[in-house]
């Protein structure tokens, strides 16, 4: 009897070890999919370096430069989680009437876009809002800033005092 407990304690504590070997192999395959997906985004979108050029100032395209807006008012709380980088995707699509394909690869160029900052997300809304001061209607105005205020409320429920200022900020700098 004492054997075939050993037997079974060998075999659980193989099964615990191969489903935490499993668990750490989906978490690495979900990190490296996210950097294909901006290393594509960036291609795609054509980003060149230019000198003595921040990133964020020299975007033409209104659709990535919403897509960085999205991507800083859920980076303000903490890193993006999986269901905020997925609703930003779908918000993009559904904004932007584009793929799947398109509206993931737009999401990423904004996510890439918010790491070339130095972690000062009100400063990446601020350039970023700049490129679009004259490009939206009243009502993507207000597409917009409903989008963002949904996408920041999603770990927490609501926004934060700061997301609330940046909120305000951007409002007012829109107008």
């Amino acid at each position: 009897m004492h054997i075939l407990l050993g037997i079974l304690g060998v075999v659980g504590v193989a099964l615990f070890w191969y489903w935490r070997m499993r668990n750490a192999a989906t978490a690495a395959r979900e990190v490296v999919e996210i950097a294909d997906d901006m290393r594509a985004a960036v291609r795609r979108f054509g980003y060149r370096r230019k000198a003595n050029q921040n990133p964020l100032d020299g975007i033409e395209d209104p659709r990535l430069a919403a897509a960085g807006i999205l991507a800083a008012f859920a980076n303000m709380d903490g890193a993006l989680s999986r269901e905020e980088i997925d609703a930003i995707d779908e918000a993009c699509g559904k904004a932007f009437a584009c793929s799947a394909e398109d509206a993931r690869q737009i999401g990423a160029y904004g996510r890439w876009l918010v790491q070339q900052s130095a972690g000062n997300m009100d400063e990446v809304i601020r350039r970023l809002a700049r490129n679009l001061i004259g490009q939206l209607t009243a009502e993507e105005r207000g597409q917009l800033l409903a989008t963002i205020r949904e996408i920041a409320e999603i770990e927490d429920g609501a926004l934060s005092d700061a997301q609330e200022d940046s909120f305000r900020r951007l409002e007012h700098q829109l107008v």
